[in-house]
């Protein structure tokens, strides 16, 4: 009965920076940190993730990229991708978890 990121009772997303893909994650939850996770334990596809798979799929770009929405708060030694633009991070890791859970991209 339980999803990644929505509530057992209500099922609205219990924080909407569930649904952000940041890098880097930090000490933060996400969906993309949580099913990067799970591909790199090798757990086997569940239900439970196609919501979180779809919505990792719907922020793909134009050109086949996923951008880095925001930073998270704290110090850093240096930017490594600027907020708004195609992160290579974040479409490494989408891309690894679309390609474990054998998911269309």
């Amino acid at each position: 009965m339980h999803k990644l990121f929505r509530s057992d009772k209500t099922w609205k997303i219990i924080n909407s920076n569930f649904v952000k893909l940041c890098y880097p994650p930090r000490w933060y939850y996400d969906i993309l940190k949580a099913m990067d996770y799970f591909q790199f334990a090798k757990v086997k596809y569940d239900d439970r993730m196609d919501e979180a798979i779809k919505i990792i799929i719907n922020k793909k770009n134009k050109d086949g990229l996923w951008n880095l929405p925001a930073n998270h708060p704290g110090q850093m030694h240096f930017d490594m991708e600027k907020p708004g633009e195609p992160s290579r991070w974040i479409t490494l890791r989408a891309l690894r978890v679309l390609r474990h859970f054998k998911k269309d991209e």
